[in-house]
């Protein structure tokens, strides 16, 4: 009995060795196994750790370049305040350009158009008139105003003045060659050449606005003569041998050319109004010809004259 039991003693125990090993083996087996997880991907979480160290570090780096190069804007630089320095330059400034606008008035030759905007699509005259002078001269039968007809001989009492005629349009005013148009030419002994008939008028209104009896239909060679417009041709097309006067140009007589006045023999001193009319007789299709009229107030006393309008109103009016 003892022997039997022994045996059996012994036979559990050599199971349960078996079962320990067993157990052990798979153990074993499974710490292989997962080994080789960790063994085939060896720096899997690593890198991923530093990639994503790296990447943050690199991103924050660029982040505070560009943040440096391109600071975003604030309200004080999107609009910033001029210093007190720069208000003055730019006062400074403004008062050299009022300067020269009113050296450009005065002078008369180059009135800009350009800020006034005063394109008109076509042809577009606008006269104006300035530099007054009242005069007593001496005309005998040879003279040439005499043989134009535009004073009689004998000593007159005159009226002088500029005249300009400019084309505030678009579009140029050609005319052409004045041979090809004799109903519209007359040849001007005292200025050597063709005028284009009555083109501008003169009247010199009392102070009751009738007409005192000085009046003059001038006629008028068209040519360019000032570049008022600077987006304007750069260069003259027209003159008194193919007339015309182009966009953004203008024409000038002198106060001083022979016929540019009003005959004023017996007229009283007082207060006057001029009127002068450009394209008075409508030879020139235009765009708008309500503004073809400029009128001056003067004041004659003997042999002076004093304007009593403003400059700005008849060196040329606004355009319609």
């Amino acid at each position: 009995m003892r022997t039997h039991e022994n045996k059996s003693i012994k036979g559990s125990r050599r199971a349960a060795a078996l079962v320990g090993a067993l157990l052990v083996v798979v153990a074993g087996v499974g710490i292989l196994a997962l080994g080789g997880i960790a063994a085939d991907n060896p720096s899997a979480v690593s890198d991923s750790s530093t990639d994503a160290s790296t990447n943050s570090s690199s991103e924050d780096t660029a982040d505070d370049e560009e943040n440096s190069s391109t600071p975003l804007p604030t309200t004080a630089e999107s609009n910033p305040e001029p210093s007190d320095g720069e208000v003055e330059d730019n006062h400074s400034e403004d008062n050299e350009a009022g300067d020269n606008h009113s050296e450009d008035n005065e002078a008369g030759d180059n009135h800009s158009e350009d800020a006034q905007q005063e394109d008109r699509s076509g042809v577009n005259f606008v006269p104006g008139v300035r530099d007054f002078t009242v005069s007593t001269e001496v005309y005998d039968e040879s003279s040439s105003d005499v043989e134009d007809g535009f004073v009689s001989p004998g000593e007159h009492r005159l009226l002088r003045f500029d005249m300009i005629v400019y084309n505030v349009g678009d579009s140029d005013a050609e005319l052409g060659r004045p041979e090809n148009r004799p109903d519209l030419f007359d040849y001007s002994e005292s200025h050597d050449h063709e005028h284009l008939k009555r083109f501008n008028k003169y009247t010199l209104l009392d102070d009751s606005g009738e007409e005192t009896g000085a009046v003059r239909k001038q006629t008028f060679c068209l040519r360019d003569l000032n570049q008022t417009r600077s987006t304007a041709s750069g260069s003259p097309q027209f003159d008194c041998e193919y007339q015309g006067i182009s966009a953004g140009w203008a024409d000038e007589y002198d106060a001083s050319l022979p016929g540019q006045y009003i005959i004023i023999d017996d007229l009283p001193d007082g207060a006057y109004t001029l009127e002068a009319t450009t394209n008075a007789a409508g030879a020139i299709d235009e765009v708008c010809d309500s503004d073809n009229t400029v009128r001056v107030d003067l004041t004659i006393h003997g042999d002076t004259v004093s304007v009593d309008t403003p400059r700005r109103h008849y060196v040329k009016p606004s355009a319609c």
